[in-house]
Parts: structure tokens; C-alpha cells; sequence
């Protein structure tokens, strides 16, 4: 956990075709996205602490389904109550937090559910959270989903610049600063 930011980090999930991380150089890990949908920049999200990248950077995922896979191999090192935002720590030491839109919080965990627990070692693939999206959609939630290195200064990140993917499809690309 990064002592700077003072917080677990938070994590990501994949799905189909995700189940095996593609080949890592040392130092270099690939996250997969959580998430089925269309990947946006994180300064292009509504929720103002991500877009201005207070708890990291990263980028975020509009979905197309209710399901958040983990986007790496990892640790659950937090899970909120309202089961709406998970952070992971990867075996690369990234801190990873993915959180399922905005103001969930206030939902309390209505329309999600966890398939973890804290201290849960995940596979990549591995299914974290389920949410129903379309009853979400329908009470009129911005579901954008922040996908974030709270640690990032400790990383080099390439990130995807959008477009349509899959669970797994990687989105960001980290390698560890000497």
C-alpha cells in the first residue's frame, strides 16, 4: 500500500478470455478491464475526484454489463460495504481501485453484490461484483466505472486512449520506475 496516498488500492476485473495474464516482462504488468464496454479517458469521467485524478490515474469504462472481473492476479485489500468499489493489490505492487459509478455509494449495496471478500487472493478473470445495471440506469446513475493506480507515481503508465472491450482486453500497461 502506498504510504503517500494512505489508503488500500483499489482494483479491476475481467471476464471471458481473461482467465490467463498475458506474458509479463519483469517489472511490466498488463491490466486487463474489468469490464465489458467503451473505455474513456479518466479527465472525461462526471465524479470530479477521479477526473482530476485525486486518487490516482487511470482510465474508466462505461459497461455494457453488470460484471467486474479482476484485471490482474492480486489481493483483495478492500471491499466496501455498498459492494460498489474494490481495491486489489497486485502481485507487482500496484494499488488498484475500481469503483462502479457515481454516487453508488449512496445505494448502500442495493443492486450490487460481492463475489469476494477482504484478503481474498483473485486470479485474473475472477469475477469481483455483480450490479444490475439497468435498474441503476433507470434511477438515472452515471455508471462510468474509474479504474485507478492509486500508486501510480510509482509506475511508467501507457493507457488505452477508448474504444469498445472485453473483460480482459488490457487497458493499462505498468512499469515499475527504477
Amino acid at each position: 500500500m502506498s504510504e503517500k496516498k494512505g489508503f488500500a488500492s483499489w482494483l479491476f476485473g475481467k471476464k471471458k478470455g481473461a482467465e490467463e495474464a498475458p506474458a509479463e516482462e519483469p517489472g511490466v504488468e498488463r491490466l486487463g478491464s474489468p469490464l465489458a464496454g467503451k473505455v474513456i479517458g479518466i479527465e472525461q469521467v462526471s465524479d470530479q475526484v477521479f477526473a482530476d485524478k485525486i486518487l490516482g490515474d487511470g482510465v474508466a469504462v462505461i459497461p455494457a454489463d453488470g460484471k467486474v472481473y479482476a484485471p490482474a492476479d492480486g489481493t483483495v485489500e478492500n471491499l466496501l460495504e455498498s459492494h460498489h468499489a474494490v481495491c486489489l493489490l497486485t502481485p507487482g505492487g500496484a494499488e488498484l481501485l475500481i469503483h462502479v459509478g457515481k454516487d453508488t455509494v449512496a445505494l448502500g449495496g442495493k443492486h450490487f453484490a460481492a463475489h469476494v471478500k477482504e484478503g481474498d487472493k483473485v486470479k485474473r478473470g475472477q469475477l469481483l461484483l455483480s450490479f444490475e445495471r439497468d435498474a441503476l440506469l433507470a434511477q438515472g446513475f452515471d455508471l462510468a466505472t474509474p479504474v485507478v493506480v492509486s500508486n501510480g507515481d510509482e509506475f511508467v503508465m501507457e493507457k488505452a486512449e477508448g474504444g469498445e472491450v472485453l473483460p480482459g482486453d488490457t487497458i493499462i500497461t505498468l512499469t515499475k520506475r527504477a
